[in-house]
């Protein structure tokens, strides 16, 4: 029995990532932060979910984590894959938003990632001890390779984990351990239907007030409408499946629009064209 270890599955990506291993007939770990979301996930899945409690950003949980994983899977076998998922979306305008946004959005996506990942390393295969090797999938996002305003923190964070995982990878390959990136696009789930309302933003008053509107009204609707998880965990379990794959799978709708061309064509054709987009800028021309 293959076993996998997911953080972040109490809902989006996370969860119907489980839930796709679990129909294969892994062994799936989930992280999850609250005993209500542990006991909600065990009463869903089969008895081959094993939920753990754990914050990425606090050490002694995944410390505890990772003695309950040992003692599940023994001493003989391996974690077959780390799929790191957990994290948050947090923004704002760069000039305006306090840096402990900032600093929270890199504890959880970027410094308590590699904590999670460094903790477990050992049961991945990252010893000379073990034959069998694990792999690491990193869930990034395109923002880790494309920019949009009023999404700094989390689009840096994106990035960061983008320069991060290629590093980690040609490391690992001492050990014979793979890193991969999925970049997902926009993903629909019903977080989309409790984002914060314009009129409670903390920006209201600023300069940016209108084109923070518009950048939500776009935002929202591209969220409603975008891929569901259950593709984009389809795509990481044949991800793990494969002998080889590629270092990063981009996965989004209008890929050639969102993805392809703005890494295309000039940074200062996408300013204008989003910067007209949201008010940034007067389109009339003198």
């Amino acid at each position: 029995m293959k076993n996998i270890l997911i953080t972040g599955v109490s809902t989006g990506i996370g969860y119907a990532t489980a839930n796709i291993f679990l129909k294969q007939g892994c062994r799936v770990f989930g992280s999850v932060r609250n005993k209500s979301d542990y006991e909600n996930l065990k009463k869903k899945f089969s008895s081959n979910f094993h939920p753990l409690i754990f914050d990425v950003t606090k050490k002694d949980e995944v410390l505890k984590s990772v003695k309950e994983v040992n003692e599940v899977i023994g001493e003989n076998e391996i974690l077959d894959a780390l799929i790191n998922n957990a994290g948050i979306a947090l923004g704002g305008p760069l000039l305006e938003i306090p840096l402990e946004i900032l600093k929270k959005q890199f504890e959880v996506n970027l410094f308590g990632l590699l904590y999670v990942t460094q903790s477990f390393s050992d049961l991945l295969g990252c010893n000379n001890k073990m034959s069998k090797k694990g792999k690491i999938i990193m869930i990034s996002s395109v923002s880790g390779k494309r920019a949009y305003p009023f999404v700094g923190p989390y689009t840096a964070s994106k990035h960061a984990l983008e320069g991060l995982s290629d590093s980690l990878r040609r490391e690992l390959l001492i050990y014979g351990v793979d890193v991969i990136l999925i970049q997902p696009g926009p993903i629909k789930t019903a977080i989309w239907d409790k984002a914060p309302k314009p009129q409670d933003s903390p920006f209201n008053g600023s300069i940016y007030e209108n084109a923070l509107k518009r950048f939500h009204s776009f935002f929202i609707k591209k969220g409603r409408n975008g891929y569901e998880a259950e593709k984009v965990g389809k795509l990481i379990f044949k991800i793990f499946s494969n002998t080889k794959n590629k270092t990063r799978y981009v996965i989004t709708k209008d890929k050639l629009l969102n993805y392809t061309l703005p890494g295309i064509l000039p940074d200062r054709f996408f300013d204008k064209l989003i910067a007209k987009g949201l008010g940034l800028i007067n389109d009339k021309k003198d």
